[in-house]
């Protein structure tokens, strides 16, 4: 397999040119020379094989061999909202759910979060995604939402199926996945978990149908990569298919 590499802008002709830290990357860590073959992606889910053709500095130009668009997937828009964790668990995390096929990432703000969305922090973020997306084979990004209070959620989501991570649930994911969905929101607390209040919004407003994943208290992170292996468990990942 070729080393895969980002282009921020589509390319419009049979030519594209990699700067800064993609160029960077190519040259310097994965020592790539001219005449060798290499895969970009945009993010948007078209992708090619192409060969370097020049090596600068910061710069690194190559010729576009071949283009793959992959097909649209049928399956369920997933969109994740989770109280961020500190530190490097916000890096694993990103990498994980990206990995796992994540369409959008809400940065929830709550009573006990423990880390602020920042500008910075995102822009990390979404830097990890890209990264993510180059190790795992993923030619579509997952978007990062700005970050949005738990009241904001509760008065905007519109997504039908919108399932609350619950340790003291009884119900689990497949006793709500019967049918048919387009779309699903999962919510996750933080890692004291969401205060009584804020529970008794989220019940209040019908928002979201509590679900127990497993026997064990888990952290915000964990509780997150479980609801979505659960959930493709029982109604798949949606992975795309090249059009050669």
């Amino acid at each position: 397999m070729s080393p895969r590499f980002f282009l921020s802008q589509t390319p419009t002709g049979d030519a594209a040119t990699l700067a800064g830290d993609e160029a960077r990357h190519l040259s310097r860590v994965m020592r790539i020379k001219a005449g060798d073959l290499v895969e970009l992606f945009d993010g948007q889910g078209t992708s090619w094989s192409a060969t370097v053709t020049g090596i600068e500095r910061n710069e690194v130009t190559l010729r576009l061999d071949a283009r793959y668009t992959e097909k649209i997937s049928q399956q369920p828009v997933v969109t994740l909202a989770v109280a961020l964790p500190k530190g490097e668990r916000q890096k694993w995390l990103i990498e994980k759910i990206t990995e796992l096929g994540v369409d959008y990432l809400t940065p929830l703000t709550t009573s006990r979060s423990v880390a602020q969305p920042t500008s910075a922090a995102i822009s990390r973020l979404r830097r990890g995604v890209v990264e993510a997306c180059k190790q795992s084979n993923r030619n579509r990004l997952l978007e990062i939402t700005p970050s949005q209070s738990l009241d904001t959620l509760l008065s905007t989501a519109s997504t039908k199926v919108r399932i609350l991570a619950c340790p003291t649930s009884s119900d689990s994911m497949q006793s709500i996945l019967s049918t048919p969905v387009e779309e699903i929101l999962i919510v996750i607390g933080p890692e004291g978990g969401f205060t009584l209040s804020e529970l008794d919004q989220l019940r209040d407003l019908a928002f979201s149908t509590p679900v127990v994943l497993g026997p064990r208290v888990l952290r915000a992170e964990t509780a997150a990569l479980a609801a979505l292996a659960n959930w493709q468990i029982f109604k798949g990942d949606g992975c795309a298919i090249r059009n050669r």
